[in-house]
């Protein structure tokens, strides 16, 4: 939401005081000099009821401006926080929301968030989306909203109550890890010029507390005045008191007016048409209060049983106390976030035992194994190298007509020409059909600069195919990974993040989200970057190899690197898994072992040429299995091979040339007679030999150097 929307957020009740003049009053003045002996007995009869005895104490201290606080003040400020999430909006112009857990599976925000049950069923609620002691950031947890089951809405309070589904996506993250902040139908809560708290996602950063000159300023029927620092992306956040109750549902900002013209911070009249939205001048915020919330779901007859806690809940059972488990979320990323970085890691206390991998993401583990002591180091080199949390990222378009997919002629056009493969008869009736066919179009799914075709019964890509250019990239940190699945084919025809929990399989892209981080300005190319994390473009790679950039993922930036002197900065990149009837199984689905690739670029003479590779892990998987992690670094073969092999393991067929009929075989450096400095890779003197080495094919060669890459006969 930007300044412009939260402007025309219309306030819920009029201000009957002079809110800025009230403001400076109160800095002065302790809130014994500006309450009514009843507000204070409700104070204090408060007090009582959710501290007992130590209530009295405190109520003396509260009322006389005493602001020391006891250390536990932090601990249960960081427990409140856990139950507060950022609400990413997926439809229309999307954007950003603050919303937090009232009770088990139920989570409030603004109505101008979520003011619709389709607008709630596209959003996604994303917990720990934050920075842990080391300001590296945590990948968040996503959870679904579940608006079939309960949504109710009040444009009058602006308030939005709906169900969460009580796993995160991917499974293995239960919603209740994360507790809740129940509202509490009692008054007494807080007195004027006592101090507040917002815990938020302010324009849609990582979450962030306001801990300086938040004071409640005044009381309405059914709302609350206070000042602190909040901005768009804030609404739907919990303001608290100084015992972590909450008292109101942040609802918007107060800008100062003079005759009822908003005002600058230099003191002028603010026009909208001529001066930038950061020169409007914040006096303070206004907020529903806590009790009107429930009071109002009470006379709405609203009883659902997701309600009961909310108004079951006492001064005393909401108090915050110590959480049934510690919770390894709030310093690492959770083991299911569903969210890769490719370029950060956290290094956490040695107290605490992680697996950490070199791309960030982090699984709680047992006993610490010689691997896991190495995934430390990798951990530890990488946040050396980390860049910035990303300080933007581009709203997903839903709208899927847009993505024009591959283009046959990036490379320019001719000659130069290269379609996407073509499948065997027997290859095509397994295709994933799509639900609606596009003209011709029965299994191809566009996305932004690349397409892919499923396989029906394997849940798996038959083909990523991407155009990638080094042109027109920017100096951009990733933003978060958000998996999504392909509403245009059958959910049965998609293996989605279930499949990868408790094990070593990474959700591996096909076509890499790096390689498509490019367009004609940097929200394009963060929009077609975050089409490669589509769950048709994933599939189950054990964490070792994903994390193999050296050989396997640096293959298409060592040909482009290899072309970008000659002018070539565009390359094809083609890949998936080989789809063997023998594969193991895994959770009653069949994991590849191979993965292929081939890639079309142009030489220095500006012809076409292709390459192709073969990624092995079966030898690996064989020794050491998916369910541990003692894995070495170079037990992962790549190996270059021909085109033509490529198409005997897949069943595709590559086509080029003017009118898209020529074999793409014929513009691979291995498809002629051998050449005399083509040899095979030997190892050194006492190493180990693999039980395949002796077995391996003659147009099979091992590639331990990038260099060991055939571009020419």
């Amino acid at each position: 939401m930007s300044v412009l929307q939260q402007l025309a957020v219309p306030s819920i009740e009029p201000a009957e005081i002079n809110i800025s003049r009230r403001a400076d009053e109160l800095r002065e003045r302790k809130p014994t000099d500006v309450n009514s002996n009843a507000v204070l007995d409700k104070r204090r009869q408060f007090l009582r009821e959710s501290l007992g005895s130590e209530g009295v104490d405190t109520f003396e201290r509260v009322i006389n401006g005493d602001e020391l606080q006891p250390v536990s003040y932090l601990t249960r400020g960081a427990i409140a926080a856990r139950a507060v999430a950022r609400i990413e909006l997926r439809g229309g112009q999307g954007g950003y929301g603050t919303g937090f857990l009232i009770a088990p599976n139920l989570l409030i925000t603004n109505n101008h968030v979520l003011p619709t049950a389709a607008s709630a069923a596209s959003a996604l609620v994303q917990f720990s989306y934050e920075v842990n002691l080391d300001d590296a950031p945590i990948f968040p947890v996503n959870f679904r909203i579940d608006s079939g089951t309960l949504f109710y809405t009040s444009k009058e309070l602006d308030f939005t109550i709906v169900a969460v589904e009580g796993t995160a996506e991917g499974g293995g993250v239960k919603l209740d890890e994360f507790g809740c902040l129940p509202l509490l139908d009692v008054t007494g809560k807080a007195s004027d010029g006592e101090w507040l708290t917002i815990i938020q996602h302010p324009d849609g950063a990582r979450k962030q507390v306001c801990v300086r000159d938040n004071q409640l300023l005044e009381r309405g029927d059914n709302v609350l005045w206070y000042t602190t620092d909040t901005k768009p992306g804030s609404s739907g956040s919990p303001v608290f008191n100084n015992d972590w109750y909450v008292v109101a549902l942040h609802h918007k900002g107060i800008p100062e007016t003079k005759d009822g013209v908003i005002q600058t911070i230099d003191g002028r009249d603010y026009d909208r048409a001529t001066m930038a939205e950061s020169r409007v001048k914040w006096i303070a915020n206004e907020g529903v209060r806590a009790s009107r919330i429930v009071q109002a779901l009470k006379a709405a007859n609203q009883n659902h049983p997701l309600l009961a806690p909310l108004y079951n809940a006492t001064p005393a059972s909401a108090r915050i106390g110590e959480p049934k488990a510690a919770s390894p979320r709030l310093i690492a990323s959770p083991k299911e976030s569903a969210i890769v970085s490719q370029d950060r890691a956290a290094v956490f206390p040695i107290e605490v035992t992680f697996q950490v991998f070199a791309d960030g993401r982090v699984v709680p583990g047992g006993n610490r194994s010689v691997a896991a002591a190495e995934s430390f180091v990798i951990a530890e080199e990488a946040a050396k190298k980390a860049n910035k949390a990303a300080r933007f990222d581009a709203p997903f378009d839903d709208d899927y007509a847009k993505r024009k997919g591959f283009q046959a002629d990036f490379l320019g056009g001719g000659a130069k020409s290269v379609g996407l493969p073509e499948l065997t008869d027997a290859l095509a009736e397994e295709a994933a059909p799509l639900i609606k066919p596009v003209g011709s179009n029965k299994n191809v799914l566009h996305y932004h600069n690349f397409s892919v075709v499923m396989h029906a019964t394997r849940r798996l890509a038959i083909y990523s195919a991407a155009n990638v250019s080094f042109a027109h990239r920017y100096e951009m940190s990733r933003p978060s990974d958000v998996w999504r699945r392909d509403p245009r084919i059958l959910a049965k025809y998609q293996i989605e993040g279930w499949y990868y929990a408790a094990n070593n399989f990474d959700r591996g892209h096909l076509t890499r989200r790096e390689d498509l981080e490019y367009g004609s300005s940097p929200v394009v190319a963060l929009q077609s970057a975050a089409d490669t994390c589509h769950w048709t473009n994933c599939a189950p790679q054990h964490s070792r190899f994903n994390q193999n950039k050296q050989i396997w993922q640096g293959i298409e930036r060592y040909i482009l690197e290899e072309s970008i002197f000659n002018g070539n900065v565009n390359a094809q990149i083609f890949t998936g898994p080989v789809l063997d009837a023998g594969d193991p199984d895994y959770k009653k689905i069949p994991f590849p072992l191979q993965y292929w690739k081939v890639v079309a670029a142009l030489d220095s003479a500006g012809d076409l040429f292709a390459t192709a590779y073969i990624a092995s892990q079966e030898e690996v998987i064989a020794q050491y299995g998916i369910e541990v992690t003692e894995v070495p670094f170079g037990a992962y073969k790549t190996f270059q091979t021909s085109v033509v092999e490529i198409e005997r393991l897949t069943g595709l067929k590559f086509w080029c040339g003017t009118t898209g009929k020529k074999p793409l075989s014929g513009c691979d450096p291995l498809s002629g007679p051998p050449s005399t400095s083509r040899r095979r890779r030997r190892r050194a003197a006492g190493a180990e030999e693999s039980t395949t080495a002796a077995a391996l094919p003659a147009n099979y060669f091992e590639i331990t150097d990038l260099d060991d890459i055939q571009l020419s006969p």
